[in-house]
C-alpha cells in the first residue's frame, strides 16, 4: 500500500488550503514556477511554508511532444525557471524538477536527453536537476545521470516502477480539502525546500547511489558510507538486510553538514568516482588526504570526502 505524503496540484493554495492539507498527514506539496495562471508566487509559496509543509518545484510549458525537447530550449527553460526559483527565494541546495509530460517513446529519448543536457548547462548552481516523467524516461536519465532527483508517474509506466525513483505519483485527479490534486508517495525529501532549512543552517541530505559489488554486505555499504543498515533498508524500502546481489544499485542518503566526513575505499574504486559521488574534486581529496599520486589509492583506506 503506497504512503500518502506528498500531493501535486494546479490550484493556488491559500494559508486555509495549506493548513487542510497539512491536516490530512500531507508533508510535501509540488507546486509550479513560471508565470502561468497554475504558478505560485511568494505570497502564496510563504502561505505553504507558514503551514509546515515542504515545497516541491516543477517547471512545465508545454513539454508534451517530442519537438519540444532541444538541448537549446533546455538552457531557455534552465534559465527562466532558475530565475523564477530566485525570485520566490527558493532555498539554495534544493531542486527544480523539469517535465516529460506525455507517453515518449524510444526514437523520443535522444532528444531528451539533448534537452536535459541543456538543462543542466543553463541551470543556476544553486539548484539541482529533477525529471519527472514516465519509467522510461527516468531509466534513461538514470543512465545518462543527467538529472540529480526522479520523480515517477504511473502515467505511461505500463505498470514497472523504477526502484530509484525520489518521488512516485500513484493517483491522479484525485479531490482533497477540495481541490483536485495528485497523489504522491515521496521516499525522502526529494529536494524539496523550506524556510526552516535554510534559516537555522540545519544539515541536509543528498541522495546518490551505490551498485552492489560481489561479496558486498549492507552493514558494509553502511560504515563506508557512514550511515546505517537501517537507513539502507528504509531508503530502498529492502524487505530482508541479508538478501542483496551483485549489480543492485542501493540509493545512498549524504547528510551534508559542516563537520568532516570519511569513505572508506572498496576495490575497484578511482578517486575520480568518489569525487563525483560526494561532489568535490580529485584536487580536493588530494589536498585532504595528502595523497600525492591520484591514481594510487588502496582497498580498505579511510578518506576524507567532505
Amino acid at each position: 500500500m503506497r504512503e500518502l505524503n506528498g500531493v501535486d496540484c494546479a490550484t493556488k493554495l491559500n494559508t486555509a488550503l495549506a493548513k487542510g492539507l497539512k491536516s490530512n498527514g500531507i508533508q510535501y506539496v509540488a507546486r509550479y514556477l513560471g508565470n502561468s495562471w497554475k504558478s505560485m508566487d511568494k505570497t502564496e509559496a510563504d502561505a505553504i511554508l507558514d503551514a509546515g509543509l515542504q515545497i516541491v518545484s516543477i517547471w512545465e510549458t508545454n513539454p508534451t511532444n517530442v519537438a519540444y525537447f532541444t538541448k537549446e530550449k533546455g538552457i531557455l527553460d534552465a534559465k527562466e525557471a532558475s530565475s523564477y526559483a530566485n525570485t520566490i527565494e527558493q532555498t539554495a541546495g534544493s531542486a527544480i524538477y523539469f517535465a516529460v509530460d506525455y507517453d515518449a517513446q524510444p526514437s523520443d529519448m535522444a532528444s531528451i536527453l539533448n534537452y536535459f543536457s541543456g538543462v543542466r548547462d543553463g541551470m543556476d548552481q544553486s539548484y539541482k536537476v529533477g525529471v519527472y516523467g514516465s519509467y522510461s524516461v527516468l531509466q534513461t536519465l538514470f543512465r545518462s545521470r543527467d538529472a540529480y532527483f526522479y520523480w515517477q508517474t504511473t502515467s505511461w509506466s505500463r505498470s514497472n516502477v523504477a526502484d530509484f525513483n525520489d518521488i512516485l505519483q500513484y493517483q491522479h485527479n484525485t479531490t482533497l480539502v477540495g481541490i483536485q490534486v495528485d497523489y504522491n508517495e515521496f521516499s525522502n525529501s526529494a529536494g524539496s525546500w523550506s524556510r526552516a532549512v535554510s534559516d537555522a543552517g540545519s544539515p541536509q541530505s543528498a541522495i546518490t547511489t551505490y551498485t552492489v559489488q560481489p561479496g558486498d554486505t549492507l552493514s558494509g555499504i553502511a560504515a563506508r558510507f557512514n550511515t546505517t543498515v537501517g537507513e539502507l533498508v528504509k531508503i530502498n524500502k529492502i524487505e530482508n538486510p541479508n538478501i542483496i546481489y551483485a549489480g543492485q544499485i542501493l540509493r545512498i542518503s549524504i547528510k551534508k553538514s559542516s563537520e568532516p566526513a570519511f569513505y572508506i575505499i572498496n576495490t575497484g574504486d578511482t578517486l575520480s568516482q568518489i569525487a563525483l559521488v560526494f561532489e568535490t574534486t580529485v584536487a580536493q581529496l588530494q589536498a585532504w588526504n595528502g595523497i600525492s599520486d591520484p591514481n594510487v589509492i588502496r582497498a580498505g583506506q579511510k578518506i576524507r570526502v567532505k
